[in-house]
């Protein structure tokens, strides 16, 4: 499948069963483990404290607004290369994003942001599970089914689908979210997915027709919007690297068999879903630990 890519203010409007809650005889709402989430409550918002630059403190759109045009310019300048060189549009996205996991390894490392954006151990395994929902995109690929190429084709796809999800992770729910957490969890959550989405407009470069990026666009604005939400409630960022790797990996080997009607169908769904995912994390006072 090529294209993948009024509630209630009472405790009991509808949220993803994880972890499993239970009354107490006061007919209060609590988790199941009471220790257990005020333990991942504290790792949440007392270790690894980001330590803001003061430019960045100060004036975090612009750092946000940098990072964007760096990436436009990152794509504009791989676009131009594989135009020259006559190579494939694989090619763009593949010389882009090694320049950027570069460009954010060396950010990273410069800054000590590597634990404090995400790179660490779950507070607990349980936190895991907020990350299965996410791989519904590599459920649908593989079952409309795949068309495997040879042993070396298949190293270049991972690499490049490995590639791609860490820049990306790594930029827009790493570097940009965190800079803009200090102004609001959804400011952030919100600005950081619209970007995200935006930025696939940069697929334009690759031949896709004006209608295509616009389905594109709002599918990768919900996504974005999701995983931002699963990374302020859960502090973790490595877990979404190896989610995006895998929803890329089975797209680029994905059968295209569905007719046009049923992928923009599934792409809505899809759309929806996550948004709806996202909404429901966000809304959970969890969700906001460390604000």
């Amino acid at each position: 499948m090529a294209f993948v890519r009024r509630y209630a203010e009472r405790d009991d409007h509808w949220r993803w069963p994880w972890p499993p809650r239970r009354r107490d005889p006061s007919g209060t709402a609590s988790t199941a483990h009471q220790p257990e989430a005020a333990t991942a409550q504290r790792l949440m918002s007392k270790s690894d404290p980001m330590k803001l630059p003061r430019i960045v403190e100060r004036h975090p759109y612009w750092f946000v607004a940098i990072l964007e045009l760096i990436i436009i310019a990152v794509y504009l300048m791989a676009g131009t290369i594989a135009h020259l060189a006559q190579i494939s549009n694989q090619a763009i996205t593949g010389i882009a994003n090694t320049t950027l996991s570069v460009l954010v390894i060396g950010a990273l490392s410069a800054l000590g942001w590597w634990r404090a954006v995400g790179f660490r151990r779950p507070a607990h395994p349980r936190d895991l599970l907020f990350f299965l929902p996410l791989l519904l995109p590599v459920l649908l690929n593989l079952g409309v089914g795949l068309n495997v190429p040879g042993p070396l084709l298949v190293t270049q796809l991972l690499a490049l689908a490995f590639l791609i999800g860490f820049a990306e992770e790594a930029i827009f729910r790493g570097l940009m979210l965190n800079a803009l957490k200090p102004r609001g969890l959804w400011q952030a959550a919100i600005i950081t997915a619209l970007l995200f989405g935006l930025s696939h407009a940069l697929n334009l470069l690759s031949g896709k027709s004006g209608v295509e990026i616009l389905i594109q666009i709002a599918y990768a604005l919900a996504v974005g919007f999701a995983f931002a939400a699963v990374v302020l409630k859960k502090g973790l960022l490595w877990p979404l690297v190896i989610v995006h790797a895998l929803i890329n990996f089975t797209s680029f080997i994905g059968k295209d068999s569905l007719p046009a009607f049923w992928n923009t169908v599934a792409g809505g769904a899809l759309t929806f879903l996550f948004m709806a995912y996202g909404l429901n994390l966000m809304r959970q006072p969890s969700a906001h630990a460390g604000q």
